[in-house]
């Protein structure tokens, strides 16, 4: 019998990797054999972790071909999948999203909750089942919740969240300013690295009639940034609507160190939806907003108010 491919979504966050590589750990200890796989490349955060650690890489993996059943963690809607895994070889979907497309994966078990990291929910399987867990998978899945709550101050976090990382971290054993070195550690976008964060992070939705792209990037150092790169920005945002043929795009930039989100959109209407939705109010081509606030919060906002 062919062993299940545990994945996520094509160039995965910390989230994504964390969550495979823990969530085999787990059916391993209770069974089940399964093959920890990646489809592109990880985000500088889990690369982060991996290396600082010396942790071994997930295998890479082209696609799904060579698997009859697939788990999806982290994940939970065709276009971050690229057409990379077949959507009747998912058995199971282990994701944290409030808009998302379980029901095209007719053969899957689906646990979608409301918490800030998918990465909680694969920590509250070795809490409830009573399973010993790796300082390997403890210490990603302590780093996914670090990022996917922004530490906490996001809108997100939830006491489960918190109540996850306290079990984990009695493992991982992680110093007190970790969450400064992981920050630090994907906010470095100097030459061609800033082209990468915005193409390897963006996703795009359909909400009404329109089709909206939303890069994110979550750094310290916000303000420099914009202020010596914006135009870059913008250009490539151009590029990146006209080639995908997008309707608005905009990018959600989250300074991580003052609690502050900047957005950063050129077209009119894309401002004006914007202000209208997150109460903003743009100067030029940047919005600023206090508090954080994620793609994930943000998408079904933009639904509600586009499929009124």
């Amino acid at each position: 019998m062919k062993p299940i491919l545990i994945t996520c979504y094509v160039n995965p966050d910390l989230d994504g990797v964390a969550g495979a590589f823990a969530y085999g750990e787990f059916l391993q200890k209770t069974g089940r054999e399964s093959i920890i796989g990646i489809i592109g490349e990880p985000h500088d955060e889990a690369k982060y972790i991996l290396d600082r650690y010396n942790f071994t890489y997930p295998q890479v993996i082209l696609n799904s071909d060579n698997f009859d059943e697939v788990i999806l963690v982290d994940a939970s809607d065709l276009n971050g999948l690229e057409g990379k895994i077949a959507s009747e070889k998912v058995i199971e979907i282990i994701d944290h999203r409030k808009i998302h497309e379980a029901d095209k994966f007719p053969n899957a078990k689906v646990q979608i909750e409301l918490v800030g990291s998918a990465s909680t929910l694969i920590a509250e399987k070795f809490i409830q089942n009573n399973i010993d867990i790796s300082k390997e998978s403890a210490t990603l899945l302590c780093g996914a919740i670090i990022s996917n709550t922004l530490n906490f101050k996001g809108g997100v976090s939830t006491d489960r969240d918190r109540i996850a990382f306290e079990y984990l971290n009695k493992t991982a054993q992680l110093p007190a300013d970790f969450w400064k070195e992981l920050f630090g550690a994907k906010s470095d976008l100097s030459g061609g690295k800033l082209r990468e964060r915005i193409e390897g992070d963006f996703a795009w939705f359909v909400l009404g009639d329109k089709k909206i792209g939303i890069a994110q990037i979550e750094i310290i150092g916000v303000e420099k940034l914009i202020k010596e790169r914006g135009e870059e920005i913008v250009k490539i945002l151009d590029e990146i609507k006209s080639e995908m043929n997008l309707d608005f795009i905009f990018q959600n930039t989250i300074e991580l160190e003052k609690c502050k989100n900047f957005f950063i959109a050129k077209d009119s209407q894309a401002q004006a939806l914007l202000e209208k939705v997150l109460n903003v109010k743009f100067n030029g081509l940047i919005a600023e907003r206090p508090n954080l606030i994620m793609r994930k919060q943000i998408v079904p906002l933009l639904k509600e108010e586009l499929e009124k």
